[in-house]
């Protein structure tokens, strides 16, 4: 142990020469360090590199974290400004709801389901938020969003989004069955013509006794295109007494159509026809005095007046 410690010793007590030989004719030059003074710079160089890593690794961090705080500040502007956007959108989303709805005469979703509870009506204005924001406005401060705040009107939108699909789904199928009844509801002349005979009380041309007319006469030259008068399906074909040849069409909704004195039928029982399709051509087959079509309309069990549903010639 004792000449292990007086080895150490004179290892520590040596020196490092370092000689430095230049080219050409100048003399080598040496340079002498103890041991201990190695160590020392050493220890300084370490000491210094490892605070300049300190320092520089904070330096960093410092602007990766300034960087990333721009970065958020950006996004969330970014999210901030889309929000306002899309709350500006589904005001007139909303509005445009309220007069589609008025256009159909829908009213709200409670009035057709009859279903108001107490305090369920529905109440409109600003909120908070929305007034405070207006006040930084008229003082000229610039509006800030944090990502609670975002994350709240994101959640009120969804949420006023969903209920605008509902409606407008709700809408959607209010249009489409109007459409239907509009579709399938008699609305134009079956033919060109004139009208010779109307609906109600007249004089048969067979007799001259009183009657009850239960369509309307409309005569125009043998072979004059009859037309259905909304669309639906044919429920008879063919030959009816004093109907001659005639075509029954039933459109749903509790209204039928008839169409007496044809001379060719050009559509059979079972098919689909639609409004303004030629179904015959004009004749005077049955009990008729000349040409013409004779049109009926009836709504569930009971004729009605055929010029009530007459708005517009056929095409």
């Amino acid at each position: 142990m004792f000449s292990s410690w007086r080895r150490w010793k004179r290892e520590l007590t040596s020196r490092l020469t370092i000689m430095v030989v230049p080219h050409g004719t100048a003399r080598p030059r040496q340079i002498s360090f103890s041991v201990p003074f190695i160590l020392f710079l050493f220890v300084v160089w370490t000491g210094l590199t490892g605070w300049a890593s300190y320092m520089a690794s904070q330096k960093f961090d410092y602007w990766r974290v300034k960087a990333k705080t721009h970065l958020l500040k950006i996004k969330l502007d970014y999210f901030a400004n889309q929000l306002k956007n899309s709350r500006a959108m589904l005001d007139e989303v909303k509005e445009m709801d309220v007069q589609l709805r008025s256009l159909i005469g829908l009213g709200s979703h409670e009035a057709i389901v009859q279903s108001h509870a107490p305090g369920d009506y529905d109440s409109g204005g600003p909120t908070f938020e929305d007034i405070t924001e207006l006040q930084k406005l008229m003082e000229g401060r610039p509006s800030k969003m944090t990502f609670q705040a975002i994350s709240k009107q994101i959640r009120l939108l969804k949420s006023e989004m969903k209920k605008r699909i509902t409606s407008f789904k709700q809408i959607t199928r209010q249009i489409d069955k109007e459409r239907n009844i509009y579709r399938h509801t008699p609305n134009i002349w079956p033919t060109n013509g004139y009208i010779t005979s109307h609906f109600g009380a007249r004089l048969s041309p067979f007799g001259g006794e009183e009657q009850s007319h239960k369509g309307t006469d409309i005569a125009a030259p043998s072979g004059t295109p009859i037309r259905a008068t909304a669309d639906g399906i044919v429920r008879l074909a063919g030959w009816a007494g004093g109907y001659g040849k005639v075509i029954v069409i039933d459109h749903s909704h509790g209204y039928t159509t008839r169409y007496g004195h044809n001379r060719q039928l050009l559509v059979k029982r079972g098919d689909r026809v639609k409004r303004g399709q030629i179904i015959a051509l004009m004749g005077q087959t049955g009990r008729a005095t000349g040409p013409h079509c004779h049109y009926e309309v009836w709504h569930k069990t009971r004729a009605v007046d055929p010029r009530n549903f007459m708005r517009q010639l056929g095409s």
